[in-house]
């Protein structure tokens, strides 16, 4: 039983498209675990996440919301745990590329990838849902199909 058995992964207009994104990432990362995906399609998964996942969050996504948290935690804490566990995939991954003689990033960049994915589930896009108003998630929507898109 993992991740996909646990969670509902349905959101509003504003976080569907990286709740679906979260399904794919869930699904491979766990399959890549049990050894059932090979490394380089995991590292293609990886570079979809820099590309594009990651860049929604970063640039669509998460400024907006901001805001809106930081009525309710000043400090914006769980945004800034998120953000710092894409930082932490990325250096991970070039450790793997520089390192991978002598340690197996590739299972602790898995291992991370299903914690940020549950947190953001159960945390940051449960919030996005509740908190923000329904325009700006209409504007968000549109904002990442048109990113998509390109």
């Amino acid at each position: 039983m993992g991740l996909l058995d646990n969670l509902d992964f349905k959101g509003s207009m504003a976080t569907q498209i990286i709740r679906d994104q979260h399904i794919k990432t869930v699904k491979i990362t766990e399959e890549f675990l049990n050894g059932n995906v090979i490394k380089e399609d995991f590292i293609d998964h990886i570079k979809f996440l820099f590309e594009t996942h990651f860049k929604i969050e970063e640039e669509i996504l998460y400024p907006p919301f901001k805001p809106i948290l930081e009525k309710y935690l000043p400090y914006a804490e769980p945004l800034k745990m998120v953000l710092a566990e894409h930082k932490a995939v990325k250096n991970l991954l070039n450790k793997y590329e520089t390192l991978k003689d002598y340690h197996n990033y590739l299972e602790d960049i898995a291992e991370l990838l299903l914690q940020h994915v549950y947190k953001e589930e159960n945390g940051i896009l449960k919030q996005i849902d509740l908190l923000m108003p329904e325009n700006m998630k209409i504007e968000i929507n549109e904002k990442i199909k048109n990113f998509m898109e390109k």
